[in-house]
């Protein structure tokens, strides 16, 4: 008995869930289907229309976890008891099934997919059930995910056999996490980690981080490409930036629009100032510098390769590649005036 399906319209189907659309998880399971749509008011005539010779299922688009499984076993449900017309789930709020040349009715078939997002407790249910349903095949494609309780990966992403998924991990939108890369405890959005790319406690957007490179705890990445073997070490955020191969960064700086070359240390405390009040300006840093803590890059600036800024400099000028540069007053001591009258 071929079965075709009526999707009906509904006001929650473009409700996101992990990643797609409530309709989005439907047209992708039905897609092998003969499929229309319709108004609710006009579902029913569409449906036994649709029939034919064979069964029509009545689904709204707000039900996402209905399955290709669930419609054989209720078209096989018909058959056997001879049905015209089988309801899945509650009669009211369900879909439903119909065969042409009608025949009696009044089965219910129940099934924890019939369930619709029109509401916080249904939604909660549905969102679950999807979460369990990507995880469990992740886990079957060989990508380990330690504790699935609290791990959330959105259908949209890719992680790959051989990535390892600690907990407390959120990975959203089209990021792909490639073999033998390891994240913990970490939010990626949008983002790519290599192989062997290791993210730890770490909030990142549209962002790769390249192959060995490391990432965390407490980072902030937006907009950033990280080369291979680099380190992105605590506090340091990272912003519409190009980090090449080695480069690193070990605490507490901000690079914004900004290039900065292989193998360059960026100091503890270092701010790229890349916001004049009015517009953002970019900074260069070149291959193998040395820029040391408390160092002020003010934007547009140009610092060439080789160089070496001392701590406590603020940089307004263009650095020639090998120059050492220091621009801090020179330190001296006073005596200290007594002030405190003590008897």
């Amino acid at each position: 008995m071929e079965t075709k399906i009526c999707f009906v319209e509904a006001e929650d189907a473009g409700r996101v869930i992990l990643g797609r659309s409530a309709e989005e998880y439907l047209l992708r399971e039905f897609a092998a289907f003969e499929c229309v749509r319709a108004g609710a008011e006009d579902a029913e005539r569409t449906a036994a229309e649709l029939a034919g010779e064979g069964v029509a299922a009545v689904i709204p688009l707000d039900m996402p976890l209905v399955t290709a499984e669930d419609i054989a076993r209720g078209a096989e449900c018909m058959k056997k008891h001879k049905l015209g017309e089988l309801i899945l789930g509650d009669e009211d709020r369900g879909a439903k099934m119909v065969r042409a040349g009608g025949g009696r009715k009044g089965y219910f078939l129940t099934s924890p997919h019939f369930v619709k997002v029109d509401g916080a407790k249904n939604l909660s249910v549905v969102y679950n059930q999807i979460k369990e349903r990507i995880l469990g095949k992740l886990l079957d494609a060989g990508v380990y995910i330690a504790d699935t309780a609290n791990t959330v990966i959105d259908d949209t992403a890719v992680i790959e056999p051989g990535a390892e998924i600690l907990p407390f991990c959120r990975i959203a939108g089209g990021s792909v996490v490639k073999s033998g890369a390891l994240i913990e405890g970490s939010h990626l959005s949008d983002c790519t980690a290599e192989s062997g790319a290791h993210i730890v406690m770490s909030h990142l957007a549209d962002t790769r981080v390249g192959a060995r490179s490391e990432v965390g705890p407490f980072a902030r990445l937006r907009g950033a490409e990280i080369g291979e073997g680099c380190r992105v070490g605590d506090f340091v955020e990272i912003k519409n930036s190009l980090f090449r191969d080695g480069a690193k960064s070990a605490h507490l700086a901000y690079i914004g629009d900004a290039e900065v070359g292989a193998s360059t240390n960026i100091g503890c405390g270092t701010v790229f100032c890349n916001y004049d009040g009015k517009r953002k300006h970019r900074t260069e840093v070149g291959e193998r510098c040395f820029i040391g803590a408390n160092v002020n890059l003010v934007a547009p600036v140009r610092v060439g390769d080789g160089a070496f800024v001392a701590a406590g400099t603020t940089v307004t000028e263009d650095v020639d590649a090998g120059a050492f540069v220091i621009g801090r007053q020179r330190q001296t001591a006073k005596p200290r005036k007594d002030t405190d009258k003590t008897s």
